[in-house]
């Protein structure tokens, strides 16, 4: 099973059944344009009741069932991705292209970006990422995940029902169940690249009720993105020197998120713009 970050190739392996379905929802491919990834071996073995972690033959952790397998995995994952880009900020944001174009759609936790990023990917959008996108002096990059959607969430999505709930998928401690999903398995593209954003909008949830778009002030959006940006304890101007011209480059939107098909309506129109 694969697993990646934007400069390594994690290759995981097991002999274990039960951990080998637990760690496919690590699972992530996406094209990455960029330099060949170096490729790091990590496998998980049965011992004494429980499993340990081996990163290139060294044992790193042991964990007491497959949930904590899956979590140890995540985490280290997470923690490569920031080593590799240590003055990057990072923002909590999806990121997709059509055509020569990208938008950048944020949005508090529960907004919807996951869905209407899957929703765009039906539609024709390219993904890039759903999650996180660092900010780096030269451009905007996504963080490799594949998408996580909530099983609450499928019945948003109908058209992709059958492809989400035979995904990947991971059972937290109440018991509710997120599936990961690769944006090819329901007939879209993923590629990864560094790049300018042209269009930024973000989300605001009107669940149940119709889709609008409208321009937003530029200080509005600045303060909307810091809120969701993670900086580092090196560059933290950078990062917020990032936002600000990001915010005076592109062309920028609030939307209220009500129905997909409006929603992405709304969108097609702010870009052909």
């Amino acid at each position: 099973m694969i697993a990646r970050t934007l400069t390594r190739r994690f290759v995981m392996r097991t002999t274990e059944r039960e951990a080998f379905e637990a760690m496919r929802f690590l699972a992530c491919g996406p094209e990455i344009v960029a330099e060949p990834a170096i490729d790091v071996a990590i496998s998980v073995e049965a011992f004494r009741g429980r499993y340990r972690i081996l990163e290139e033959g060294r044992e790193v952790a042991q964990a007491l069932d497959t949930r904590s397998v899956v979590d140890d995995l995540h985490a280290r994952l997470f923690t490569y991705s920031l080593k590799e880009r240590p003055r990057a900020g990072i923002i909590h944001a999806a990121l997709l292209r059509r055509g020569n174009r990208r938008v950048l759609i944020a949005g508090s936790k529960g907004a919807g970006k996951t869905t209407l990023a899957l929703r765009l990917v039906r539609s024709g959008y390219e993904m890039e990422g759903d999650e996180h996108v660092f900010l780096d002096d030269d451009g905007f990059v996504a963080r490799p995940r594949a998408c996580r959607v909530k099983e609450t969430s499928v019945a948003l999505l109908p058209e992709c029902a059958d492809a989400i709930l035979s995904a990947p998928v991971y059972e937290d401690v109440n018991g509710s169940r997120i599936f990961n999903v690769d944006p090819t398995a329901i007939g879209g593209s993923w590629r990864i690249e560094k790049g300018n954003v042209d269009r930024v909008i973000v989300l605001r949830p009107n669940h149940g009720g119709y889709s609008s778009l409208r321009c937003m002030p530029s200080m509005m959006v600045a303060q909307t993105l810091i809120s969701e940006l993670g900086m580092r304890l090196v560059d933290r101007g950078a990062s917020i020197g990032a936002v600000a011209a990001l915010v005076s480059r592109a062309k920028l939107f609030d939307l209220s998120l009500g129905d997909h098909d409006g929603a992405v309506k709304c969108i097609d129109r702010v870009l052909d713009d």
